[in-house]
């Protein structure tokens, strides 16, 4: 009767169960006084160029860098701390306007008063803005003022009124808000007003006014909200249990939604035509709403009365912690079913079946309170199977059915359950596997026979069935558990969830040992090594999107699986509390998507819903910066140093350090508003090293004993998801050497070594040249010297010469007079023979006195004067008796020459005394022919008469042969005679050189 009054319950539980909806918890943070704030109420909210987001409060105006706070107050320059508004314009200056000291602006390096003297009276400054040509615009309690140049000028097309708000459209339109007299558009010239009384406008209070793209404006006013689109004023349906809220301002995130601040009503969102309101139960600290803005990233920050600053980001996790009368519940199960529902389960044993948000939770249930439910299983059929810490409980129509160990389970806590191809049920329980069959369970023997614990349990699009234990992975076949060879040399125990995609590869959990996949080419194994940021995985689910979603003990990781598959590459985003993740930690297997794609976590906290439309990666790199540069790791005050400063960082310009300067420490700071704690730097310094530092969470580093040279600090910044800024921040400065080693000590030092090489260069020459002209002179008197020697010496042997000739020459003379005495030819003929040879040496000396050359003698004219002296003394002439000479141009020393001389004399005299008898005509040649530098061949040759028959100069009594053969061997050669058309002698002999 029990079960059936249960079934019913279940059945018609949407009809007697109030249905209520989710409180949706965002993803808030918050800072307060003590995270440095200096005071709780935020006035205005802008940020900055740099990524610095100004926060204004009654204790002075703070700049956030999403860590720390730097407060400003009136010793730095401000006018008042109380600040209405604050402003960004084009030119990067932050404009503050208060209540009761006018405007001030900062340009970065100081704060500078607006007041009177520019042109702007009031001191209650309610807006500032700027239109689209740069010209800024400033709502006061005496008018509207704009910027002309650097003066101020009032607004005069408006009535005189105290304004609060002033924006501009894109056609060139001003509209002006005002306290009490509603709104003013100033158009072509043409004023137009809109009151409560004359237009639907809510209050003539207006309290702020915001533009949008398509020249839509929207108009917060005391009493709530309006809108102006194609010059047509509505006032949109707000949710009805906001009565005329106080707009206090607006702001457009990056999805392109409007987000309005309401005085003491929290939040309204404005997306899709429609509002979503936003309370503490959505997870605001306070109702109280003052001021709004959107930093660069998207990030929503919220200003409030006396709760601090708030941040809204990761719009794409919503968490449901609050179900009714349960506060942060741990749901341990949850799973889809056939209908587009959701089934939840947790550890106290309470169970909801959810359509659109809306959640029945069953009040009356058939198990004990206090029993965990880890998974739920719903069949088309209208069974429901849910696996507990107290066995297995079967729904049915009309019946519920209780399985305990008495039914056969190996044990009470079960874990899960999956179907075979058969139908049949099999379930994965604390002590091994069980097989569901005729009502009964049957254990499935373990492995070894060692009784182990079965995780999980998972049937693949093949229809195999996978088992995950402590032990190991298993297959189940033929009603036995079998070690897969897919898996053969792959070890992973404790295996908690299996996972498949769409190309069929499964996903093997292993707590503190990674992830096992499997594919059509084998296994692999991702851990630490490769890349995994953390092994202890407890749950894995592959999503409709091809994303494998791992859940470990400390964030959910979301892997993209057509990177794991086809490059073996972890890529990945990881999900924690800074990414939005506030579910601290999922459980065993309780991850499921729905048929509109939301992926759903049950984690220790609740529910946590993911939207995968909105989550967008942050592509805004971080603003690095260099906050502070350093000697010696202490802080220095670097115009005291000496040095120019940067106005804007402080940090030091053109720096150049001594020597013993060489120790420095840089700090540097990227803001990242959406996750400034995943922030992480690289650095090199250029000059001393070139590699980039590994990526690091540190915001410091140091380098000592830097040595002398210039150097470049470059810093990257990487923001929350991974972006790297594209070019990094430098700082250049230089490290000067010792005097000894700078340019122009080495250059005077080079320059005094020149100067010294030269001069001693320039000593040397001098001395030299002195030797050299002292040696010349020396040389030129001992030239002078051996010249005239010379000339001495050749005197000498021309006079000796000339004295030889002349004697030969008077041996000649009494030769010619002694043979005038004699009467028998014979002896005439000697005495002609003696005179012709002693006239061969005289004819020598005399062309040796008469020539420069008086070591060497010319042959050929030597040999021409001894024929003629032959020819005048026989009285033969060269008409009867023609004279060839054919020689080559040579000089011989005296004794060859006097030695050929007469071997000439003796031959040329023969020729002219036997060879043409009785006046007979003929020839006589002479020939010198040079074979090498040391052997010649003389040739006499005449057509005469020849020699005898029987001619043997050997045998030859004749004083002139004899002679002539004695002659030849002085000269190492011979002389041999022939008859051939004359005689031909011929002498082969050697000349030394």
């Amino acid at each position: 009767m029990y079960c059936i009054r249960f079934f019913v319950t279940l059945s018609i539980c949407l009809l007697l169960i109030a249905r209520v909806t989710l409180a949706q918890q965002y993803n808030f943070r918050n800072w307060t006084l003590e995270q440095g704030l200096p005071q709780s109420q935020i006035t205005a909210l802008v940020q900055d160029h740099q990524g610095f987001l100004w926060v204004a409060t009654r204790g002075g105006l703070s700049r956030f860098d999403g860590i720390n706070f730097r407060t400003y107050t009136k010793k730095d320059g401000l006018a008042s701390h109380n600040i209405t508004r604050l402003y960004k314009d084009s030119r990067k200056q932050v404009w503050i306007g208060t209540s009761d000291a006018g405007m001030v602006v900062y340009n970065g390096t100081r704060f500078k008063r607006i007041a009177a003297a520019q042109g702007l009276p009031a001191n209650q400054i309610n807006d500032i803005s700027e239109d689209s040509l740069g010209q800024l615009w400033v709502a006061t309690d005496k008018g509207i003022y704009y910027r002309s140049g650097n003066q101020f000028q009032k607004y005069s097309l408006l009535p005189e009124n105290t304004y609060t708000s002033v924006r501009h459209i894109k056609d060139g339109a001003v509209w002006a808000g005002t306290r009490e007299n509603g709104l003013y558009e100033v158009h072509n010239g043409q004023l137009r007003h809109y009151t409560s009384e004359n237009s639907k406008l809510p209050g003539n209070y207006i309290t702020a006014l915001s533009t949008v793209r398509d020249n839509t404006m929207w108009i917060g006013t005391d009493k709530g909200l309006a809108r102006v689109a194609e010059d047509s004023l509505t006032v949109p349906s707000i949710p009805a249990n906001l009565s005329a809220p106080t707009v206090t301002s607006f702001t457009h995130d990056k999805q392109g939604n409007l987000w309005i601040g309401l005085l003491r009503d929290g939040l309204l969102k404005y997306k899709d035509k429609a509002f979503v309101h936003v309370t503490r139960r959505n997870g605001l600290r306070t109702p109280r709403i003052t001021a709004l803005t959107t930093d660069t990233e998207g990030t929503l920050w919220i200003g409030t009365n006396g709760y601090g600053l708030q941040q809204y980001k990761s719009p794409w996790f919503v968490h449901y912690f609050d179900f009714e009368s349960m506060s942060e519940p741990r749901v341990t199960a949850i799973t889809p079913d056939s209908n587009g529902g959701m089934w939840l389960g947790t550890d106290e044993g309470e169970m909801a079946s959810m359509q659109k948000l809306r959640p029945d939770w069953h009040s009356e249930l058939p198990w004990p309170k206090g029993t965990t439910i880890y998974s739920i299983c719903p069949k088309s059929n209208g069974e429901t199977w849910v696996c507990s810490s107290n066995g297995v409980w079967l729904i049915k129509p009309g019946a519920t059915q209780h399985y305990t160990t008495t039914h056969g389970l190996p044990s009470a806590e079960v874990f899960q359950t999956a179907s075979d191809a058969s139908g049949d049920m099999w379930f994965a329980t604390a002590s091994g596997l069980a097989h569901f069959r005729n009502n009964t369970f049957v254990p499935v023997p373990n492995p070894g026979g060692v009784e182990t614990k079965a995780n999980c349990i998972f049937r693949d699009s093949k229809s195999r069935i996978w088992v995950g234990t402590q032990d190991g992975i298993y297959n189940l076949k033929a009603g036995k558990l079998l070690s897969p060879p897919e898996l053969k040399g792959a070890t992973l125990t404790e295996v908690g969830s299996i996972a498949e995609d769409n190309k069929g590869n499964l996903y093997f959990s292993g707590f503190n040992q990674g992830i096992l996949m499997l594919h059509e080419k084998g296994t692999k194994l991702f851990t630490a090594s490769e890349g995994l940021p953390n092994e202890a995985v407890k749950s894995l689910f592959v999503d409709k999107q091809d994303n494998l979603w791992v859940a470990t003990s400390r964030d959910v990781l979301k892997l993209s699986l057509p990177q794991l598959r086809d490059k073996g590459r972890l890529t990945y985003r990881s999900y924690a509390s800074q990414n939005g993740f506030r579910g601290l930690e999922v459980c065993e297997n309780a991850m499921a998507q729905s048929t509109d794609g939301t992926i759903w976590f049950g984690t220790t906290k609740g529910l946590t819903q993911y939207l995968p439309a909105l989550d967008q990666r942050n592509t805004i790199y971080p603003k690095a910066m260099l906050t502070e540069v350093m000697l010696f790791s202490k802080p220095t005050d670097w115009k005291a140093l000496g040095y120019t400063t940067d106005s804007t960082t402080g940090l030091p310009k053109n720096l150049l350090l001594p020597h013993t300067q060489n120790y420095l420490s840089f700090d540097f700071h990227a803001i990242c508003m959406s996750g400034p704690e995943q922030v992480r730097y690289k650095y090199r310094l250029l000059g001393f090293d070139e590699q980039w530092s590994p990526a690091a969470e540190q915001s410091f580093t140091t380098y000592a004993n830097l040595s002398p040279g210039d150097y470049t600090f470059e810093l990257l910044a990487r923001n929350n998801d991974g972006v790297w800024a594209a070019a990094p921040v430098t700082f250049a400065f230089s490290i000067v050497p010792p005097i000894w080693r700078r340019e122009w000590f080495i250059g005077v030092l080079l320059l005094v070594f020149a100067v010294t090489v030269l001069s001693v260069v320039r000593l040397r020459e001098r001395s030299l040249v002195q030797m050299n002209s002292l040696l010349e002179m020396r040389v030129h008197h001992r030239t002078r010297l051996l010249e005239r020697k010379n000339r001495e010496k050749e005197m000498l042997l021309q006079e000796i010469h000339h004295r030889v000739k002349n004697n030969l020459q008077i041996v000649i003379s009494m030769l010619n007079l002694q043979a005038r005495h004699l009467q028998d030819p014979r002896a005439v003929d000697v005495m002609q023979a003696i005179r012709s040879r002693v006239r061969s040496m005289s004819i020598l000396h005399e062309r040796l006195y008469q020539h420069s050359d008086l070591d060497r003698i010319d042959l050929e004219e030597y040999f021409e004067e001894i024929c003629e002296s032959l020819y005048a003394a026989y009285g033969v002439s060269t008409k009867r008796i023609a004279l060839t000479i054919d020689m080559p141009q040579i000089k011989v020393n005296i004794d060859s020459a006097i030695t050929l001389g007469l071997i000439v004399n003796e031959l040329v005299s023969n020729t002219l005394k036997y060879a043409f008898p009785d006046g007979r005509h003929g020839q006589l040649r002479i020939e010198l022919a040079k074979h090498d530098e040391v052997q010649f061949t003389l040739k006499v040759i005449d057509n005469g008469r020849g020699l005898p028959e029987g001619f043997d100069p050997l045998l030859s009594p004749s004083f002139g042969l004899k002679l002539v053969t004695s002659l030849s061997r002085k000269l190492e050669g011979n002389i041999k005679f022939l008859n051939k058309n004359g005689t031909q002698s011929i002498l082969y002999f050697v000349l030394a050189p």
